[in-house]
């Protein structure tokens, strides 16, 4: 301990300080700094006043001690040192403070504040550097965290604070539990109405868990030193906000943890140091405790600067501060009057004023006449206070005392009673005699000491009192209780103690251990070797031979002093206390000796006996140290032994008492109390008490957390351990080494686990004298064995231990597999370790292991190093490794390697010694078996082993990286450890493979009887009174085939599940479900690979899933989906592919079923099929399940096109001579044609020429096909004028208009209309039927006009054929030029807008194509009265203009009158789907946009919906749509500060260009705005090249966007 803090002056340079000026506050360099007054480096002069709110100022008043409030002081006992002290607060209504903190102050029952709490209050609130100092459990911790927590949360005082994630309060304690018992009153005192976050740090293993919120930041920081420091060092937190620093316990922490608090309070100098002139940033230090010191005395110089304040609550205290001088004087009783005399005589004359105390009335008269005698009758003055005085009296008394000393050259003598001291409370003694020290408590001494606080020090920089105070203490035989207080006092004024005080102190300690016999000795002393408040500590310090021989107390276990002992552990007190069970002793010479299990037969007979109601007789009222029998609730009755009593609490008493058999504490009522029976008595205490030797908490702790301690409960509660006895007192064994241990069954041989104090170490620290010390104690007084030497105590520590890696139940963890006996015991390896473990065998490796063979202990379980033979692929290495046997003959070894799992019988030659280090990392061969499988036959074979290495590594022996779950553990048969039941994953494939599964499914491994239950739970509890044959029957079923053997069996059972599931009706199929037959279904596949066997099952599920939602949830439920893609993933098989594929057909119609199927990559395996299989029936399947999944689903449309599945559509259409492949291939093409990129690529591939081509081959009577052809055309060239352009280009539409013509269906025929139209609308208006393309099929003019005729009488305008006669003949009449038409579809519509002012547009149901308002006047009006009504009443398409940021685009569709209430918007990735109702149509909008986005938000505003998307990716868009086609109804938005672009693909962003710079109407095509160019100085338009004319290119600058 480091006691001077005068070399602290902040890392030894002067600490800058803040001037008096408050705003104009500047760093003073170190030559400006008086070396006299800040020698000790303090910090900041400032006065902290300044800082508090108006509220506070105004609460406050300012009001400081005056007279009457220095005599309110006195009576109230208190002294307080420093200027301008503040008066007291004390009422809490009236106190500043929030009133939630008022609130919860109430709820704590502080309904006025204590007297410390009183005068802390304002003194902190004012900013006031502080020290108070009052006894233990008197309310310190709310005296400041009250006002601290107010001003924490006060912003108004923390403006100028940089930012950070540093606290604005750091409350450091001396322990942990110090610490956790602040943080738990901060966060009740702050609830959650108050800003202020509080947070805890400190040892044992809590620091990690706290770094993640220290980063976060916090504003009140509680913690102990060496937390704090470490954390700093760390940077997990900083001290750049620090405001407020509070030390509770702050005599203890300056004493015993100088140098932490040096460390600590250095860099906060540095923080000063470096914060900027001029802030206004509070700073203030405040220490709380019991006791005044010399480091408090110090620390206060050091740091303290200003105008700092103590608060004494404790005369005894402030004497200690005023350094008043005791002096003892030894004598007996009958020679206390000539001692007084003395005493009298050699009195100082500047002790003008002397008080006499004695604490019994009949010894007023005698000490009156002694002083009488003594004093000089003409100069003194003799008052005399008995407690029989009246008020009036006393008040006189004290009016004559106060004047006694004026004009007088004499001495005032006062001979008082202590009773009398509260009413007189005499502050101005010079000195004070103490003729006897009470009997009750040193609380009077304490009070008389008050009488002198007048000269005491005014400021904390006085070192000591303007005239010297004097206490003369009349110590007699009579003062036993007292000599211990006054022997401390004496220590800490560092006066010299009396050589007559010292052995009569000491008399009195032996003399009361001696009458503590029955108490135990103090548990920190067996812990730790010593006890640190041994003078306050009420257990005993002595070894008692009577009491602390072992086996001489009755109640005691008679324990062995030497040798080893087997225990086991059944109670964790803390780190290193337990209650054991002894279970073996091993002597020194290899005596083994095996207790006999008392406690299991104590057990029984407590129960049967207490269990009869007249044995149960009440122990009455219980002493301490009585044994009795407790009896809980559930009647369970154990033997205590009562050591602590509690005062009744709701009418009740309780007492704490100790299970003398099991170990442990707790509380019990006295009326569960039961009477000890004779027979019970005579047994000893089965619970031992044991402690680990040489281990001790960090960071200077008494206690260990309590989270270290339920870690150790975890590690060795129930466990069974072998130790090495160091020493034996009572009912206590200290063992070390303390060592887990296990049986190998395997090579039949012990080894070590873990050794408990190394495991232990990372939480505390070493305690090397701890043994030392102990033994120190007993010396004369027990007899012990010879002390072990240090070489000793080495080689215990240096036992070599093999811990082993574990896995961690119920998680998934990265494996690989290394070593396979069998599917039952095999290793693994985690993949976390796999560098570590290739580092540490490097290490090993180039050590030279060689070097230090020949020196191995060959035994059976010994642990060496071992050279594994190499091989073609890898070369010998030495690896970490355990002997399994020896053969001296053959001078062999066979050796179990600990890291792989592997072995090999290798020459001695191999094997050498191993270090402890290069076992410090865990062995990594985890020993496994797998979930849920058994033996196919009677027992595993290397067939087995040999498929479970196959699955775990590819196809060059390498290892797969497997997941592996771990779901219990059992005893280890070759690691030590435990075996952990796991289960194991391959995930590296596209469906995940569950390994037992494979294993059972390829016949390696078959069901375990344990997993039937668990797999087919229904098949136990089936309906007995149904047949067998009823669907009941399936599930049954289902678990004999799981867990038979023979092949032909398995085959039957699967034959007659498919009978049964053909035989049950309709009506039955939810029963089915409702018994569990579709969920064993389900996990059978799984577990089959057998062809016939999986057909059988498959058509089964068929049965049960057509037409039955229901049926089809639950095989989405129970991974039926996951294991029919596993299926078909590795088969090939004809049947099996049929039946699979027509499952996944039928569950394609149900919508959670197409999720699972694609999640379970479903999708990618039907675009494999349609790749890979010929077979009719599955390729059917496949298309029908690829049209469901593909039908309004963007994702599944997106996925197709990207496996390949549109390229073998098409080729299906143009291939396939199966008329109902060819039809749902058709179909599945149109539900792809919803994407504009599927249309590109169907086109591209040749699927418009197919469909037409096909459609041509057709027969007549097959008008469905043909319609199904033509209407997955007509969705593939809506809207996509590069497949418009391919159907005119191909002469298949014009002879299949020509086949059609009067003869087709008229469904067929309109839908062929419609394709027409969209075909004519993509020419140019001069050329409306594009006579030349119809020419180079046929260049005969008369089969031109026939073709053209023929496609006239389909579309019921004969006109038009006559037009297109005379245009190729004559020229095409101008009447029939630009606004020639035909009629366009539903969708086609545009909006011409007019007037960009006012957003009005016109609609019009006529259609519109590239800025042209066509019309369809010029049809016949029987053509116009005949339109189908639905071409007409489908929905429109609105006008968007859109705009774009680097993480924004903005849509704004122009409506007005859009009715919300039926409005809806749907954003998939990169997909939206909108649609409304306004102006009294149906709009709808479908956009596939350039990237992935989300909906930030849909606005309503005047003429134009807003909808604003977040862009996943940030950057530029070239255009907005995914397909670089151009929409009509698509145009960029000029009108708003946003980077815009136009969708050409060809169109860049450039940055902004002075020289070339053009207005919107110098750039803008033609026809798009009507109105004067609107410009705007964040947007520059530069010019482009397009090959589509005169675009433009924007670049908009944001005035807010600070990326350039």
């Amino acid at each position: 301990m480091n006691e001077e803090f005068s070399d602290v002056n902040l890392l030894n340079t002067p600490v800058p300080r803040y001037r008096q000026n408050y705003r104009s506050e500047e760093m003073t360099s170190a030559s400006e700094i008086d070396d006299e007054d800040d020698a000790r480096g303090r910090f900041l002069e400032q006065h902290q006043l300044k800082n508090l709110t108006t509220e506070i100022k105004q609460s406050l008043g300012f009001h400081y001690v005056t007279a009457e409030v220095r005599e309110t002081n006195e009576k109230a006992g208190v002294f307080v040192c420093g200027e301008l002290p503040p008066k007291p607060l004390w009422s809490i209504e009236h106190a500043p403070f929030y009133d939630t903190l008022k609130a919860k102050s109430m709820e704590l029952g502080v309904k006025k504040p204590v007297t410390v709490q009183a005068y802390c209050w304002p003194a902190v609130l004012q900013g006031r550097h502080l020290v108070a100092l009052s006894p233990p459990r008197t309310g310190k911790t709310l005296a400041y965290l009250l006002p601290l927590l107010t001003q924490v949360n006060n912003p108004c005082l923390h403006q100028e604070l940089p930012l950070g994630n540093g606290p604005l309060a750091i409350v450091m304690a001396s322990t942990w539990r110090k610490a956790l018992n602040i943080y738990e009153l901060s966060q009740f005192l702050c609830g959650t109405q108050l800003r202020a976050r509080v947070l805890v740090i400190h040892g044992g293993g809590q620091e990690e868990t706290q770094a993640v919120p220290l980063i976060n930041g916090c504003e009140l920081l509680v913690a102990t030193p060496h937390s704090l420091l470490r954390l700093l060092t760390q940077k997990h937190t900083n001290l750049r906000r620090l405001c407020y620093l509070v030390l509770d316990d702050v005599d203890i922490l300056v004493e015993q943890m100088t140098a932490e608090l040096q460390s600590i309070m250095a860099q906060f100098a540095e923080v000063l140091r470096r914060r900027p002139a001029g802030l206004v940033i509070p700073i203030q230090f405040m220490g709380f405790g019991s006791h005044w010191t010399v480091g408090l005395q110090r620390y206060v110089s050091a740091y303290m600067s200003g105008n700092p304040l103590a608060i004494f609550t404790s005369a005894l205290e402030a004497a200690v501060f005023a350094k008043v001088q005791h002096r003892i004087e030894m004598c007996a009783s009958v020679d206390l009057p000539t001692h007084l005399l003395d005493a009298l005589q050699t009195l100082h004359a500047a002790h003008k004023k002397i008080v006499i105390f004695t604490s019994h009335e009949m010894e007023l008269d005698r000490l009156a006449q002694l002083v009488d005698g003594y004093a000089d009758k003409a100069a003194d003055v003799v008052l005399f206070g008995s407690n029989k005085l009246g008020h009036t009296e006393l008040v006189d008394l004290r009016q004559a005392w106060l004047q006694a000393d004026r004009g007088c050259d004499g001495r005032a003598y006062m001979i008082m009673h202590d009773d009398c001291y509260e009413m007189l409370r005499i502050v101005d003694a010079d000195a004070i005699i103490h003729w006897d020290l009470g009997l009750k408590s040193m609380v009077r001494f304490r009070n008389r000491l008050g009488c002198m606080q007048q000269h005491y020090p005014v400021s904390l920089q006085e070192t000591h009192a303007g005239r010297q105070c004097l206490s003369v203490v009349l110590v007699t035989e009579k003062c036993v209780k007292q000599a211990r207080t006054l022997v401390r006092l004496l220590r800490r004024l560092r006066q010299p103690v009396p050589q007559k005080l010292q052995a009569f102190h000491k008399g009195i300690l032996e003399s009361t251990n001696k009458s503590r016999r029955c108490i135990d000795l103090c548990t920190y002393l067996k812990a730790y070797g010593f006890c640190r408040d041994q003078d306050y500590c009420h257990e005993r310090h002595l070894v008692v031979r009577s009491l602390d021989t072992p086996g001489v107390v009755p109640y005691y276990q008679k324990l062995p002093t030497a040798g080893q002992v087997k225990i086991r552990v059944v109670h964790v007190v803390d780190v290193t206390r337990y209650y054991a069970h002894v279970l073996e002793h091993k002597s020194v010479a290899g005596e083994v000796v095996t207790l006999t299990a008392t406690y299991e037969e104590l057990a029984i007979d407590l129960s049967l006996y207490y269990g009869v109601e007249a044995n149960c007789t009440p122990h009455g009222v219980p002493s301490l140290w009585d044994v009795c029998v407790l009896k809980n609730d559930k009647g369970v009755s154990r033997r205590v032994r009562v050591f602590f009593t509690t005062k009744p609490r709701c009418g009740l008493n309780y007492v704490q008492v100790q299970y003398i058999d099991e170990g442990g504490f707790s509380e019990a009522k006295v009326s569960c109390l039961l009477k000890l029976a004779e027979q019970f008595r005579s047994i000893p205490f089965q619970a031992v008490e044991i402690y680990i030797c040489r281990l001790m908490p960090s960071d200077n702790d008494i206690s260990w957390p309590d989270t270290a301690s339920l870690m150790v409960h975890e590690l060795l509660h129930g466990q069974q351990f072998d130790g090495q006895i160091q020493l034996a007192l009572g009912n206590t064994l200290w063992l070390d080494p303390l060592v887990k241990r296990s049986y190998l069954a395997a090579i039949k041989v012990y080894t070590n686990e873990f050794t408990v104090r190394n495991r232990l170490l990372m939480l505390g620290l070493d305690n090397a004298q701890h043994l030392e010390k102990l033994r120190k104690i007993c010396e004369g007084v027990l007899h012990l064995p010879d002390n072990l030497d240090a070489a000793t105590i080495n080689r215990l520590d240096g036992v070599l231990v093999c811990q082993t890696d574990v896995m961690k139940l119920k998680e998934f963890e990265d494996v690989v597999v290394s070593s396979i006996i069998s599917p039952q015991c095999f290793f693994l390896q985690h993949t976390a370790t796999e560098q570590e473990l290739e580092s540490l065998l490097d290490v090993i490796n180039e050590g030279d292991p060689r070097s230090r063979a020949g020196q191995v202990d060959l035994s059976p379980g010994s642990l060496c190093l071992a050279l594994f033979p190499g091989t073609d692929d890898a070369r010998a290495r030495w690896n970490r490794g355990r002997i399994v046997s020896y053969e001296a003959e053959t001078r062999k070894v066979d050796v179990f390697f600990l890291d792989f799992g592997d072995t090999a019988l290798l020459p001695q030659s191999d094997i050498a010694v191993i270090h402890q280090a290069e076992l410090k990392l865990p062995c990594q061969a985890i020993e496994c078996s797998l979930l849920h499988v058994s033996p196919p036959d009677d027992d595993w074979t290397d067939k087995n082993a040999d498929a479970l290495w196959d699955l775990t590594h590819d196809a060059d022996e390498r290892n797969t990286l497997l997941i592996a779950k771990a779901v219990g553990s059992s005893d280890s048969r070759y690691t030590g450890n435990a075996s952990f039941l796991v289960e194991l994953y391959d995930c590296s494939t596209p469906q995940d493979i569950l390994i037992g599964q494979e294993l059972v499914a390829r016949g390696h491994a078959i069901g375990s009887p344990g997993s039937v239950q668990e797999l087919f739970p229904e098949a136990a509890v089936v309906d007995t009174s149904l047949p067998e044959e009823s669907y009941a029957g399936i599930t049954t079923a289902c678990a004999k085939l799981y867990r038979s053997k023979e092949r032909a069996e398995r085959v039957h059972l699967a034959k007659r599940i498919s009978d049964i599931a053909q035989e049950i009706a309709q009506p039955e199929h939810d029963a089915v479900r409702q018994c569990g037959g579709i969920r064993s279904l389900c996990r059978l596949l799984g577990f089959v690979r057998n062809e016939e066997i999986l057909t059988c099952l498959l058509q089964s599920l068929n049965c049960f899933i057509a037409d039955n939602d229901d049926n089809k949830d639950e095989v989405c439920r129970e991974e039926g989906i996951r294991a029919i893609c596993r299926l078909l993933q590795c088969t090939s098989a004809a049947t099996v592919q049929e039946q699979a594929t027509l499952v996944f057909a039928r569950l394609t119609s149900n919508a959670r079923c197409c999720a699972k199927i694609r999640d379970c990559g479903g999708l990618a395996l039907f675009c494999r099929l349609l790749l890979d299989v010929d077979s009719e029936a599955v390729l059917l399947n496949v298309c029908l399940a690829l049209k469901n999944m593909a039908e309004d689903n963007h994702k599944n449309c997106t996925f197709i096109k990207e496996s390949g599945g549109i390229a073998r559509l098409c080729e299906l259409v143009a291939m396939s001579d199966d008329d109902i492949i060819l039809e749902y291939a058709a179909w599945t093409l149109e539900k792809l044609s919803m994407l504009n990129s599927n249309c590109d690529v169907i086109g591209q591939l040749g699927g418009v020429e197919a469909l037409l081509e096909r459609a041509c081959l057709c027969d007549m009577d097959s008008s469905k096909l043909v319609l199904r052809i033509l209407v997955a055309l007509k969705a593939i060239v809506t809207d996509h004028p590069n497949n418009i352009q391919r159907v005119n280009d191909s002469s298949a539409f014009f002879r299949l208009c020509d086949r059609l013509c009067g003869e087709g269906d008229e469904e067929v025929k309109k839908v062929l209309q419609q394709i027409a139209s969209r075909c004519t609308h993509q020419q140019d208006a001069g050329d409306v039927l594009n006579m030349e393309s119809y020419t180079q099929y046929n260049s005969d003019d008369e089969g031109v006009i026939r073709i053209v005729r023929s496609l006239g009488e389909i579309l019921g305008a004969k006109s038009a054929v006559e037009t297109s006669s005379r245009g190729q003949h004559e020229g095409l009449d101008e009447d029939v030029g630009p606004n020639a038409s035909l009629l366009l579809d539903d969708r086609e519509l545009l909006e011409l807008p007019t007037d960009r002012e006012s957003s009005e547009l016109v609609r019009q149901s006529s259609s519109q194509l590239h800025g042209k308002q066509v019309t369809t006047s010029w049809l016949p009006e029987s053509m116009q009265e005949d339109l189908p009504p639905p071409l007409l009443d489908l929905p429109l398409r609105p006008l968007v203009c859109w705009s774009q940021k680097r993480t924004l685009v903005q849509l704004a569709v122009k409506l007005m009158e859009v009715k919300r209430e039926l409005t809806t918007l749907e954003v998939d990735q990169n997909h939206i789907d909108f649609s409304t109702e306004a102006e009294g149509k149906t709009w709808r909008l479908h956009l596939e946009l350039y990237g992935p986005v989300s909906l930030l938000e849909l606005v309503f505003q005047g003429t134009e919906t807003i909808v604003r998307l977040h862009k996943y990716s940030p950057g530029t868009w070239p255009r907005l749509l995914y397909s670089s086609e151009k929409m009509a109804n698509l145009m960029i938005d000029f009108d708003r500060f946003i980077d815009s672009d136009s969708e050409s693909e060809q169109l860049a962003f450039h940055p902004r260009n002075k020289k070339s710079t053009k207005t919107i109407r110098d750039t803008a095509p033609e026809g798009v705005y009507e109105t004067d160019a609107i410009t705007h100085p964040n947007f520059i338009l530069s010019d482009t090249d397009s090959d589509h004319g005169s675009d433009i290119s924007l670049s908009a600058k944001d005035p807010y966007d600070l990326s350039d």
